[in-house]
């Protein structure tokens, strides 16, 4: 669903595409962007986008919007300054959504677009056609995709080398089985001659059988070791197949070896000494009962996951925080409860919070915006489905004091704090109805404003905050068909455009950003099969790759990337 910024652009430049701020006169004054191919009416020089002011000649009357000026196309003039000045802006790719960095100077734009690197273009393997990078081309068709022709390079290397064995074997047999013959030859030969000398001197002169018998005998010990020869050389051939036994069983064994390391056991304990890039992940729905209790933490340093004591209560679908470096799971599977976790105190252990919540709550959100921590929306179980944006004061007991309302109750919704507001992202309302609206929330001004939507409606997916721009990860659309899309919203403007889709359809994940990486982990597939499978987007990077999987496949889970102060 990713589109490139020339499709939006059909008239002037959008500004944030420039490196730098572009002075206003440079604007056209019909579309409000930065010019592109900039033309002028003859008298008071006012200048417009080529494509916009022949848009407005052609819609309007024939004269300059600014000054009323008679015009027609064919009077526009080029303003020869103005376009030496533009042609020397820096602008960003066409395809910079797509991953490209590049600023390249305008003039130079359209031949950087022609041969970018990022350009998407299909996979030519049959029944993939996935949109793909230009440059990632060669590798998605012959390394990664799933459709692509295998090619066993250890088979080829086992084929030729047996096709060699099996040469030089039979080539040895050759030779061996020709010298018996030759061996057997001269026996056959020297027997028969042999037996005519034996019988004609026994005939012709018995005095001299004893000399001619103790000849025979000489001949015969000549014949016993040209037999010992043969023995000798058929035992070679026997120890040379034995050795071709044992290359063959070696390289079996190399084929089989990474099946083997796979199948050793996954370390499920241990410390962890750096907590920088790790990941605490805990509750949710799985395969096992005690999932909704369960937690692990991802180490970056030995790139697995450790288990870790699992929490007091189940949490299905809550909320977390940190705060005061303290992890916070909130509510949750319509639960009142609340546990923390002292990311400095080892070995860890989930404490229960004294007191209760309110009420019980699931789907909702919880963000610390401004030393405040706030509640937003859920399914408050007797309750309904709530619109109310509350302050979650942690005394004993707590209390859930209410900021404002939202114009449409959600639950299943996302939310992620910018600066010192909080955005609020799509969900499901009263009605059951999917939504694509995006709010801002000012906890200062207690006031709620609608931004501008996302492309489309979505409910259940991941969020995450990485500088100024919030990915809205997977979820379900309005007809419950779940997605691997990456929405990128950008905070300030409420622009959209995409990353390349994740590598899973994924409803009810979870997402963190770490470093510079965005991080997703578990979650449902379109065939409600709870995952357990990681995969990370590095923003330095154009594609997606796995990580190790969690110990547990789990949906409607929590996740925090942990502070560089805890588990030290």
């Amino acid at each position: 669903m990713a589109r490139s910024s020339t499709e939006v652009e059909k008239y002037g430049y959008e500004d944030y595409r420039f490196e730098k701020h572009v002075d206003e006169n440079f604007h056209c004054s019909i579309c409000y962007n930065v010019l592109k191919e900039p033309r002028m009416c003859r008298n008071n020089e006012h200048v417009f986008c080529l494509a916009c002011i022949t848009q407005h000649l052609k819609v309007n009357s024939q004269t300059c919007p600014e000054c009323n000026e008679h015009l027609s196309v064919y009077t526009l003039c080029r303003p020869r300054l103005v376009n030496n000045y533009l042609s020397k802006l820096k602008i960003n790719c066409d395809y910079a959504s797509r991953g490209c960095a590049r600023f390249i100077c305008l003039e130079d734009l359209e031949n950087h677009v022609a041969s970018c690197g990022f350009a998407p273009v299909f996979c030519s393997n049959e029944n993939c056609g996935m949109k793909i990078n230009k440059q990632e081309r060669d590798h998605h068709e012959i390394v990664v995709c799933e459709y692509r022709k295998m090619n066993c390079h250890d088979c080829e290397q086992i084929q030729e080398l047996v096709g060699k064995l099996e040469g030089s074997l039979i080539d040895k047999m050759q030779r061996n089985h020709v010298e018996m013959e030759k061996v057997v030859g001269k026996l056959e030969g020297s027997l028969v001659e042999m037996n005519k000398k034996f019988i004609g001197k026994v005939e012709g002169a018995r005095d001299d059988a004893r000399q001619e018998i103790k000849q025979v005998k000489n001949e015969v010990e000549e014949v016993k070791e040209e037999v010992k020869c043969v023995k000798a050389n058929v035992s070679k051939v026997n120890k040379d197949m034995d050795e071709v036994k044992a290359m063959m069983s070696q390289m079996l064994t190399k084929l089989k070896m990474p099946e083997l390391l796979n199948n050793l056991p996954f370390p499920t304990e241990g410390v962890l000494n750096t907590p920088r890039g790790d990941i605490l992940i805990a509750g949710g729905n799985g395969r096992s009962s005690e999932t909704g209790k369960s937690a692990e933490i991802y180490s970056r340093e030995r790139n697995c996951w450790f288990e870790v004591s699992p929490m007091n209560g189940r949490h299905i679908k809550a909320s977390s925080f940190i705060y005061d470096n303290l992890l916070f799971v909130v509510g949750g599977n319509y639960s009142e409860m609340i546990e923390t976790l002292d990311l400095n105190d080892l070995p860890l252990r989930w404490l229960e919070f004294p007191e209760e919540l309110p009420c019980k709550s699931d789907a909702h959100q919880t963000v610390v915006c401004d030393q405040r921590i706030i509640h937003i929306g859920g399914d408050l179980y007797t309750k309904g489905r709530s619109n109310t944006i509350s302050e979650l004061q942690l005394t004993s007991p707590p209390i859930m004091k209410e900021f404002s309302h939202m114009s449409k109750s959600r639950y299943c919704h996302g939310a992620e704090v910018f600066e010192d507001k909080v955005l609020i992202f799509g969900g499901v309302n009263e009605h059951s109805e999917v939504l694509n609206s995006v709010l801002e929330f000012d906890p200062k001004k207690n006031e709620c404003k609608e931004m501008p939507l996302l492309p489309y409606p979505v409910t259940r997916m991941g969020t995450a905050r990485w500088r100024d721009r919030v990915y809205v990860l997977g979820g379900r659309d309005k007809d419950g068909q779940v997605l691997n899309d990456v929405i990128m919203y950008h905070c300030k403007t409420g622009k959209t455009s995409f990353l390349p889709s994740m590598l899973k359809r994924r409803s009810d994940c979870c997402a963190v950003v770490t470093g510079d990486r965005i991080v997703v982990m578990g979650g449902e597939n379109e065939k409600y099969e709870t995952l357990n499978s990681v995969e990370c987007f590095n923003m330095r990077g154009s594609r997606w790759k796995y990580l190790p999987a969690m110990n547990e496949a789990r949906w409607g889970a929590v996740a925090e990337a942990l502070p560089a102060k805890g588990l030290t």
